[in-house]
């Protein structure tokens, strides 16, 4: 029994040995030198360490979204879900920026489904971004995503059944922006301004308009009490009668 054991495990190659021929196969070595090669050419750095971020930069962008999607395999599931929750966990993680066009087909997919979307749309409008609030990890047709809530009715109201989803393999730390509040605490979710006409103005211009006509008034009483009739203020002595004979 024993000795079956061991005959099986040495006919079977350890991982060690399995990463080392993988390293050491000439096919790899080839595809690196005609890359290298081509590298230098296109760019005219032959230098190690440049080549070396490169790869680096390529690995990052091609071959860490593969390392995403085989957690997602039977063995791994509640891996990345867990990394996913453990990334958005604490307080003022949740909220993101997103671009306008990622989240329009969501804005669009909710108001065919019946949700008021008039509010959130002016509030965006007047950022360069929209925002969305992280829920948790789910699969949709297949695909792992987080879903991430669109609070059309303000940031303070959860809105569980108004989702917009973003694959796993886009919500690297890296690709993450932030937000550095709340939108209600950034003053985001603010109405557009109402222009009401300047009444205080239009009342001035009418008491204007009364106080020039009582002026008026006044003055003309005035001119009617100072006015004297000449004859009047003549005594009958000073009246030559002669004047008056015919």
């Amino acid at each position: 029994m024993g000795s079956d054991q061991n005959s099986n495990q040495s006919s079977q190659p350890s991982t060690q040995d399995n990463q080392g021929v993988l390293m050491n196969s000439i096919e790899f070595k080839l595809v690196l030198q005609q890359y290298y090669s081509s590298w230098v050419t296109i760019t005219g750095k032959g230098n190690y360490t440049d080549f070396r971020k490169h790869v680096e930069r390529c690995m990052r962008d091609v071959v860490k979204p593969m390392t995403s999607r085989a957690a997602m395999s039977s063995s791994g599931e509640g891996n990345w879900r867990d990394q996913l929750k453990a990334q958005f966990k604490g307080r003022g993680r949740q909220w993101i920026w997103v671009s306008k066009e990622s989240v329009q087909p969501t804005i669009d997919r909710l108001a065919a489904e019946g949700f008021d979307t008039v509010d959130y749309e002016r509030w965006i409008a007047t950022q360069d971004n929209a925002w969305v609030r992280f829920t948790g990890p789910r699969s949709v047709e297949g695909k792992s995503v987080g879903a991430f809530e669109l609070r059309l009715d303000g940031s303070k109201i959860d809105c569980p059944k108004m989702l917009h989803y973003i694959p796993v393999d886009q919500l690297d730390e890296e690709n993450l922006n932030r937000m550095a509040g709340t939108p209600h605490s950034l003053g985001l979710e603010v109405d557009a301004p109402v222009l009401v006409a300047d009444e205080p103005e239009v009342e001035a211009t009418e008491e204007v308009a009364m106080k020039e006509e009582v002026t008026e008034e006044i003055i003309e009483e005035s001119v009617e009490e100072e006015y004297v009739d000449a004859m009047d203020m003549m005594d009958d002595s000073d009246v030559d009668e002669e004047l008056f004979d015919f």
